[in-house]
Order: C-alpha cells, then structure tokens, then sequence
C-alpha cells in the first residue's frame, strides 16, 4: 500500500505491479514508473516494458474556480499525493483546469479525489471494540465531467460523468487513439456527503514531438552504512528515475524524483550496489549511459 496519512495514520491506497521470479528464483517487483497507465496483456508479458504515455502535467500551469488557502490549483499537478486542490465551497460546478503549455496528444486522464475531513455527524452506528469505525452501507456517486480545448476558449467533451451511478474518486480515462488538447478541465457535480470537491492529483497522460531528455550524469554515494545520497545533473528532463540493485542487470529497486538530489535510506549494511539514473519528460524515457558501484 501508499502512505498518504494525512487523515489518519493509516490512511493507505491499494498499488499493484508487475512481479515475477527472474531465472535465478529471485523476486523481483518493477515499480519504476508503476502509477502510470500500462497495458496489461492477457498473456505472458515482459515486466520490464516501459509505459507508451508519458506524463504530461507536472508542474503546468492550474487555475480553478476557487480555491482554500494552502490548497491551491497547483497541489493538483504536483504528483504528490498528500496535497490537494480544495474549492472554497461545496457547491454543484466547482472547476479545476490544467493548461498544458501546448498542444499534446492526450491519451489518458486519471482523476484523483481526495479526501480532507468529513464534516458530518457519524450517519449510523460505531461497530468493532479496539479498532472501532462506521461501515458504510450506502451507495454514493462521484459525478464529474471532463472537458478539453485547444484555445481555452472552445471546448470539447473527453468524458461525461454527471449522471454516473457509480464512485470511482480514482477514476482513469482512456483514448487509445488520442486526442488533442492543450486544455484539461475538470468540473465537479457531486461527491459523497456533499463535501467540497478536492483533487490530489488531475493527471494527463500521453505523447509529446519534441526530443527526450539526454542521458544524466550523476553521483552517488554512500553517506553511512544505510543511506545514500543521489545527485543528479540533467537536460530537458521532467524527472528521473533511480535504480538500484545487487547486480548491473538487477536494477530492481527504484525511486522516482522530479528534482536533482535525493537521499535513499533503503540499503542494506556492508552490501555492495550497483546504481543507475534514468531520465523522462513528456516526449520519453532516456535509460543512463552506465551503471556506477556503491560500495558496501
């Protein structure tokens, strides 16, 4: 599971991957770039094939209809799940947009609510005695439409849920052909209990013309027997990726960054490493040029 714990402390969502025993039986689970759209293949599938859309909307331009002070548009494009987007009122029609600078094809849209506090009386009866909560019983719909544009001035329908039955607040769209849009707008009807909508994250998925990022340079090291310190040098990239592992072709462990250093605390005392850093912007991913040991 994913740590959010902003609510509670075991506040969590559910993440599956592609996993598998290489041809030494060892276990290994690839989660380089596992929050992103996937093909999932009815048969047997290489577990290591990289994703086709790239992501879109970090750091873009975001603007909304209103807003809570310390939860800005842009905490909806910020690929971190512990921030969010909150309207300043409940009501029917709150919007959030993302301008995404230019013109891409768009291929995947995933919509994330988050929660921020329910401000209700408890609707039924507390159950349990140590870990004692309410258990929903009751439907309740997400209804939210979807919008696109290329001028910010004419719009488009992507996907039209302000009738739906159902409540997805993780909800994805798909466009295996595309579509073209430089605007994303999102516009809420209904969440559960009436709350004000909020947004952790209106990701947009697909595929730039521009050039991948160069390979990056980087250091790393050991900074003491459990942690160590990556930093990065790199050119037109949106984020890296770092991957490490007990051998040159068994890069299984990984760490996604949208800045040039981070400090890992997932070693392994007196073991010997092996690292390589990995670059992706909204045109592609571009594997490092080597791999560099770290010494146990």
């Amino acid at each position: 599971t994913m740590r959010i714990s902003m609510n509670h402390t075991f506040e969590r969502r559910v993440g599956i991957w592609p996993a598998g025993f290489d041809e030494d039986g060892e276990l290994f689970c690839n989660q380089r770039y596992g929050d992103w759209p996937m093909e999932v293949e009815d048969d047997r599938m290489n577990p290591w094939k990289e994703p086709q859309w790239y992501l879109l909307s970090y750091g873009k331009t975001a603007s909304a209809s209103s807003f809570t002070e310390k939860k800005e548009p842009k905490y909806a494009v910020d690929e971190n799940v512990q921030t969010w987007w909150r309207a300043a009122t409940a009501k029917c029609g709150e919007w959030i947009q993302v301008d995404l600078e230019k013109s891409y094809t768009v291929n995947a849209v995933q919509i994330n609510f988050a929660d921020d506090g329910i401000d209700i009386p408890v609707p039924g009866k507390i159950r349990g005695t140590t870990q004692a909560r309410y258990i929903e019983e009751k439907d309740h719909v997400t209804r939210w439409k979807l919008e696109g544009s290329l001028d910010g001035k004419n719009y488009f329908m992507i996907e039209d849920k302000s009738e739906a039955d159902t409540d997805l607040p993780h909800d994805l769209i798909v466009r295996l052909e595309g579509v073209q849009a430089r605007f994303l707008k999102l516009t809420v009807i209904e969440v559960p209990y009436g709350q004000t909508a909020c947004i952790s994250g209106l990701r947009i998925f697909g595929v730039g013309d521009g050039e991948k990022p160069e390979a990056p340079e980087f250091e790393a090291y050991r900074e003491n027997e459990l942690d160590m310190m990556v930093k990065i040098e790199g050119t037109n990239a949106t984020g890296y990726n770092i991957l490490w592992g007990s051998q040159p072709d068994k890069l299984y462990h990984s760490h996604m960054v949208f800045g040039n250093e981070q400090r890992i605390g997932a070693l392994v005392k007196g073991k010997e490493y092996y690292v390589r850093v990995d670059a992706f912007n909204e045109n592609g991913i571009t594997e490092g040029n080597g791999v560099k040991i770290l010494r146990g």
